[in-house]
């Protein structure tokens, strides 16, 4: 793409989410929210067409222009209200209960002994007030944190996220180096509507953890073990998705010197969560409890499952078990720490029962470095399931129907089907795929 071209589809992209602000009303606020996502993504598509994913050459002007682009929008969407969702009432809620003191895990929202801290917005804007918090240590940190420099805005918690998301950016093209790829390939993920509607918009603590998980794949590959098991536990800590890499460590520690490596993760998992045990409260992974084995929405294999079982329990069972023949096939796999790393967070997209949008935001950044025609496709599908939540706002009733199911996810496994057929899904071939930092 020309340098002009990158201004002109900058500029779209900006008028599309200045959209935002046309509304105040939530019905229509969300509505505006699917055809932006769906028309910046159409754009991205097209830009990523134009652009490519391979080769060295790069125009400085150029990779400086989708940087600058890709904070505007950003900050574009940075003053204005939650959208799609509301999880970040939560994250603000978590972080003032910390500040005064008390124990998050501790008390649900709705609990009277948490009324004097009740404020116009806070418990009422949060989902499932009844429950007590999900979220892990290092995510807490980042709560209370936001609450001591900015009380209870939601601004300034985002604010704290835009930051994390753009050490993202900065990540990113470091690996972009490192394998010796085409720099503007960063377009795939900065300008992608997933990380800014979902982090600069709504605001979810997802972008805490991507950049751990890019320090781990960072570390590996520079054979700086210990760093990148601090890495991944840290990852861990602010969402537990990177924990579900563990099995790279324990590769790495078959070696005698090494063996102690997997316990560096699962030791700061164990002190973090430590600083929060409270007896009295029995409360430390109730609702994570509660989530992973009863919640479930827009999730592939899940929803085969329940209706093939029948019942919620046994379906929550067979994906995890599946999930975790995964795992062991992809550890054993003779593949670059890259390719393990991306299949991970491929499969447990298909097998988990619960596929948030903003659960994608970790593929859409490995994509950058890993690239898939059908994933990306998928990513942009995952946009459909914002009309459960525009059918909910409408007549109070959520249903993830079939036929949405079909809409968002057929495409995909016909263009994963094709991939796999022209042997193009894996990029074991690639600069990346060779790396020798293989397990």
């Amino acid at each position: 793409m020309s340098t002009r071209q990158i201004i002109l589809f900058g500029v779209v992209l900006e008028t599309l989410y200045l959209a935002f602000y046309l509304s105040s009303n939530l019905l229509t606020d969300i509505a505006i929210f699917i055809v932006v996502n769906a028309a910046a993504y159409t754009l991205l598509t097209y830009i990523v067409y134009k652009t490519g994913t391979t080769g060295r050459y790069m125009d400085r002007r150029r990779l400086w222009l989708i940087i600058g682009f890709a904070i505007l929008f950003r900050l574009t969407l940075l003053p204005h209200d939650p959208v799609a969702t509301d999880d970040i009432y939560r994250y603000v809620w978590d972080g003032k209960v910390a500040a005064v003191g008390l124990n998050p895990f501790q008390y649900a929202p709705s609990d009277p002994k948490l009324a004097f801290l009740h404020s116009a917005d806070l418990p009422s804007k949060m989902n499932f007030p009844e429950m007590r918090t999900i979220y892990p240590p290092l995510a807490q940190g980042l709560f209370l944190g936001s609450h001591l420099l900015f009380d209870e805005s939601v601004s300034g918690l985002k604010f704290l996220l835009i930051l994390c998301d753009l050490l993202t950016i900065i990540l990113l093209l470091k690996l972009l180096a490192r394998f010796n790829m085409n720099p503007e390939a960063l377009v795939v993920y900065a300008w992608s509507p997933l990380p800014i509607m979902y982090f600069a918009l709504d605001g979810h603590i997802d972008a805490l953890g991507i950049p751990f998980l890019l320090l781990f794949l960072t570390f590996l590959y520079t054979s700086r073990k210990v760093k990148a098991a601090i890495s991944l536990g840290l990852g861990g800590l602010a969402k537990l998705y990177p924990l579900f890499l563990l099995p790279l460590l324990f590769r790495k520690g078959l070696k005698f010197e090494w063996a102690w490596l997997p316990g560096i993760p699962l030791l700061i998992l164990a002190v973090g969560y430590l600083f929060y045990w409270n007896r009295a409260s029995g409360g430390l992974f109730e609702s994570l409890t509660v989530f992973n084995s009863t919640f479930a929405f827009n999730g592939l294999f899940f929803s085969i499952a329940l209706g093939l079982l029948n019942s919620n329990g046994a379906a929550h069972l067979a994906s995890a078990a599946v999930f975790a023949c995964c795992l062991a096939l992809i550890f054993f796999m003779k593949r670059s720490v890259l390719e393990k790393i991306f299949l991970t967070f491929f499969c447990f997209t298909l097998l988990s029962p619960v596929v948030h949008p903003w659960y994608l935001t970790w593929l859409a950044a490995l994509l950058v470095l890993r690239w898939s025609a059908s994933v990306f496709l998928l990513l942009g599908l995952s946009n459909l399931s914002n009309l459960v939540v525009y059918w909910y706002r409408q007549n109070g009733v959520w249903e993830n129907k079939a036929w949405l199911l079909g809409l968002e996810y057929l495409p995909f496994l016909l263009l994963l089907a094709w991939e796999f057929s022209r042997g193009s899904f894996s990029f074991a071939q690639t600069s990346a795929g060779t790396e020798r930092q293989s397990t």
